[in-house]
């Protein structure tokens, strides 16, 4: 049914965003390489399938290519599993196709195999198996994995405690952008952790680069360092414009503080009317979870 040429067609011509001759014509080329067994082809067309929210025939291909031993469509068949969002969730399944992508150099799946061992996910719990397979993907250049390693380390969770090896796992998963690494290594330096001396100006930099993806307690942190003036020239107008933009998140210590320097006019005009306004919303926030 997801190999017909004319189906296809058909959908790609009623989608939200139609095709034109063209770009059909491309996708027909990859559904006949497809259907001749290119597991390459198999993940395109599959991939047109999702775009237009056709997800069992999404599906289909996935099963087609893993079926064939591609280690790609392995690993994306197997966080269909545990989304559950898309077919019935199972964990059982998704471990079995992780192991199976992992075991032949899938880094992402050697990840979440690794996540399912730490966590005990169909599985025992196996600390070991979890730092093998974090440790196979951190090689690989596995953000995640990098940053994981870096809490094993730190809180000696199946290993000895190393501050300095968990500081470099950290370091690594930052610099390639992973943005709880970057709010981990600016709390390393704004507290003074894993033997780093606190270091204000490197946490800020460390805690900028965070917030910039909108990374909630990073930008409550620097909301925090220039209300307080924490080695630096206390600053109440950007203190507030940090803590906005993490109350716009959902934080609800952002909403009282934004209160408190409206009520003391700390470096910005004294306004009770918009400390009120902002108290109130803490308020609600808190009945809500309440």
């Amino acid at each position: 049914m997801y190999g017909n040429k004319e189906l296809l067609i058909q959908l790609l011509q009623e989608s939200k965003f139609p095709y034109n001759d063209l770009q059909i014509n491309d996708v027909l080329i990859q559904l006949d390489e497809a259907r001749s067994g290119n597991e390459e082809a198999m993940l395109i067309v599959a991939e047109i399938y999702k775009q237009i929210n056709k997800f069992d025939g999404y599906l289909f291909w996935l099963q087609s290519a893993a079926s064939r031993g591609n280690t790609e469509a392995q690993y994306l068949l197997g966080n269909c599993y545990i989304d559950g969002e898309i077919m019935e969730e199972d964990y059982e399944e998704a471990f079995k196709l992780f192991k199976k992508a992992a075991e032949a150099g899938h880094a992402d799946a050697a990840n979440n195999l690794a996540d399912m061992y730490f966590n005990g996910e169909s599985v025992e719990v196996d600390e070991l198996e979890a730092i093998k397979w974090f440790t196979f993907a951190a090689k690989q250049h596995v953000p995640e994995a990098m940053f994981t390693l870096g809490i094993i380390y730190e809180q000696g969770i199946g290993v000895e405690e190393n501050d300095e090896i968990a500081y470099d796992y950290y370091l690594q998963a930052a610099e390639q952008g992973y943005q709880e690494a970057q709010y981990r290594m600016g709390s390393i330096y704004l507290d003074g952790l894993l033997g780093k001396e606190q270091n204000i100006e490197v946490a800020i930099s460390w805690f900028e680069k965070a917030a910039a993806a909108y990374h909630v307690d990073a930008l409550f942190n620097l909301g925090y360092i220039y209300e307080n003036g924490i080695e630096v020239v206390r600053n109440g107008k950007l203190a507030l414009q940090y803590y906005k933009q993490a109350s716009l998140l959902g934080d609800l210590q952002s909403k009282i503080n934004i209160a408190r320097i409206y009520e003391k006019g700390i470096d910005v005009k004294k306004d009770l009317e918009k400390a009120k306004k902002w108290r109130l919303q803490a308020e609600q926030q808190i009945n809500i979870v309440e």
